[in-house]
């Protein structure tokens, strides 16, 4: 229930100042000051509420807004009992590796991501992540 609960306030809070209707001025806003050490919040790489940019920038909304997702689904993942840790932390591991390619790739100009492939991919590493803690976690439960 705290992870729940946790992951449903960091992702309400990531939405940023437009959510709320706060101050356009987004470097006020207690949500902006709430990420500051974890994203870069570059506003060209955020998406928009309102007019006002999120609290995060587009890969982080979808890392946290998949983990909570994936959070939702955990009672689901205790049907899938045969999947073994393993498999979860080489999908983490992976989706970590194509995020730093595309972050890389476009850093080098191989290619431009956009704000929805960003998004994407992070939700790839928020929804593994949120795998791995389920199956880690009904894994002590059915023991």
């Amino acid at each position: 229930m705290c992870t729940l609960l946790g992951s449903l306030s960091i992702f309400v809070i990531a939405l940023g100042p437009g959510l709320f209707n706060n101050s356009p001025v987004i470097y006020k806003s207690w949500q902006f000051h709430a990420f500051h050490l974890l994203c870069h919040q570059d506003a060209d790489r955020s998406f928009l509420i309102d007019g006002t940019q999120m609290a995060v920038c587009a890969r982080c909304i979808g890392i946290y807004s998949s983990f909570f997702t994936g959070v939702i689904l955990m009672p689901v993942l205790i049907l899938i009992k045969k999947v073994k840790s393993r498999f979860y932390f080489r999908l983490l591991v992976g989706t970590i590796i194509l995020n730093f390619v595309d972050v890389l790739s476009n850093q080098f100009e191989f290619w431009t991501n956009t704000n929805w492939s960003r998004f994407f991919l992070g939700a790839l590493f928020g929804l593994s992540a949120a795998f791995l803690l389920a199956n880690e976690f009904f894994k002590k439960l059915n023991n």
